[in-house]
């Protein structure tokens, strides 16, 4: 008798060649639903659709039913019995020996959609039965969830398909605390957070050699792949993660940012990409050797002429010219990033941070603090120019990256000089100013905490700063404000507070 395979699928990636190598190579017949049946179908694969198969109506349209007498019943056969296939067979029930179901992540649903009805019409009903029902029949099924596993289920033995259902049942684990947890929201309650992390690999170390290391799946992930596949270390994933959360507060412009131990060392916008990487770098062209470069566009040939000529550790972008990549995967110690999911798309991944500590497990919300024009107080009588407003806001949204105490000078759309980490206002301000020297002239000084006393001011006016961008709301915004006024110095307050640890 042959073997027997239902597929449903929304993560559809490998799935042609799997049916196809099941069907050609092992004799399978695939039964098949929607959209899948459709891709299957229109690939020239020999499938038949659900809704004709043995006669069943609609599943689709919500027969559960015809699901449970029907499918059901197939993939729960024992398929060691013949008396009871036969019995089966007679009422034009047919046994599975595997069943390939994921369905679409709710945490996905949540993120279109803040409307709890829209969220629940989008609940899974079928999929979660069928997994549930192979994964109770794990000795006659194998349950497959994941796209990873389809070439090593093909030989799974009964501790194989144990493994794989156990890991069915905690999709589905997974997939009915998440909408648990949307529904309490939506009724003001939040009364537990749940995770379940998958191991995805063991890494070479930590942090430190000292220091072991694993990751693992999280509730949402980008879509990335590394030339040569190449291993991303502890660090590289913090630094990459740093650089394009960076990225993408400009993804619609051709943008640099430059990260070193996850903090930023160089920030631009340009006309180009190239442009945009040479801005950047000259801002600490130091700590950009052995740095991460993320782009926000296509790196060109020139680029990656001047990545070359020093060393770089990782670089990721959307896309590389193929003159561009070619040169670039000469340098055998460079790790080539590829993100392919959109920079627009990865700014609604709205993942929180988790901090674990002895005291408590910390969960907050990911910054998405936004500032533009209509939002922050000119508060001196000196009114900054278009120009000087646009650097204001740029400089501004890299300081919610900077480390707390930050301070930060811009001047055309690039960081001149980065100061961060300290734990005091005044010498982080001092500081980046050092830093910056003669190109503080006529440049916008950010400081992520409001500025406390008038040195901050004294400091900003020796150095011929023309705007300050602060938080404000300090007991001496009144003495600042005026000195501002006596010496012409613009100054927006914005109301908030961007700290980063």
């Amino acid at each position: 008798m042959r073997r027997r395979a239902f597929i449903s699928v929304y993560d559809k990636t490998g799935i042609e060649d799997f049916a196809k190598n099941l069907v050609e190579k092992f004799n399978y017949e695939i039964v098949a639903a929607g959209e899948t049946y459709k891709l299957l179908a229109n690939s020239d694969i020999d499938v038949t659709d659900v809704t004709s198969f043995a006669g069943v109506p609609n599943i689709l349209s919500k027969d559960y039913n015809a699901l449970n007498e029907t499918i059901l019943a197939g993939i729960l056969a024992n398929s060691d019995d013949a008396k009871e296939l036969n019995e089966l067979e007679k009422f034009a029930v047919k046994n599975f020996d595997m069943v390939i179901v994921n369905f679409r992540p709710f945490a996905d649903i949540e993120n279109k959609t803040s409307n709890i009805d829209e969220m629940v019409n989008e609940i899974d009903i079928v999929g979660v039965t069928l997994l549930r029902a192979a994964a109770k029949n794990y000795k006659n099924v194998t349950v497959i969830t994941d796209k990873m596993d389809y070439y090593l289920a093909l030989n799974a033995n009964d501790f194989g398909r144990l493994k794989l259902a156990a890991k069915a049942l905690r999709v589905i684990s997974d997939y009915d605390k998440t909408i648990c947890s949307a529904m309490l929201n939506e009724i003001g309650e939040a009364p537990f957070k749940s995770f379940t992390l998958e191991k995805i690999a063991d890494m070479t170390h930590g942090e430190n050699h000292s220091q072991k290391a694993s990751i693992y799946k999280g509730p949402i992930m980008v879509d990335y792949e590394i030339e040569d596949n190449k291993e991303l270390s502890y660090n590289a994933i913090l630094n990459i993660t740093e650089a394009i959360n960076i990225v993408s507060e400009f993804y619609d412009v051709p943008s640099v940012a430059i990260v070193r131990h996850t903090k930023p060392c160089g920030v631009a916008v340009g006309k180009s990409i190239y442009e945009a990487y040479t801005k950047a770098f000259d801002c600490d062209p130091m700590s950009t050797y052995y740095g991460t470069v993320a782009f926000s566009k296509t790196v060109d040939i020139d680029t990656a002429k001047h990545l070359n000529s020093m060393a770089v550790e990782v670089i990721i972008a959307p896309d590389y010219d193929e003159e561009a990549l070619e040169l670039l995967k000469e340098n055998s110690d460079l790790k080539i990033v590829h993100l392919k999911t959109p920079l627009k798309e990865y700014r609604q991944m709205q993942l929180e941070d988790i901090a674990v500590t002895p005291f408590g497990i910390l969960i907050q919300d990911r910054n998405t603090s936004e500032l533009d024009k209509d939002m922050f107080k000119v508060v001196t009588r000196e009114k900054p120019t278009s120009e000087q407003i646009e650097d204001a806001i740029f400089g501004w949204k890299v300081a919610k990256y900077a480390k707390t105490n930050a301070a930060i000078v811009v001047r055309n759309l690039k960081t001149v000089a980065i100061g961060q980490g300290y734990t005091n206002t005044l010498v982080a301000i001092e500081s980046v100013l050092n830093t910056a020297a003669d190109m503080a002239k006529d440049a916008v000084l950010i400081s992520d905490c409001a500025i406390p006393a008038e040195d901050c001011i004294y400091a900003a006016i020796q150095n011929r700063i023309s705007l300050i961008i602060q938080p404000g709301g300090v007991v001496k915004d009144q003495k600042i404000i005026e000195m501002a006024d006596k010496y012409g110095i613009s100054m927006i307050t914005t109301g908030i507070k961007n700290y980063t640890h």
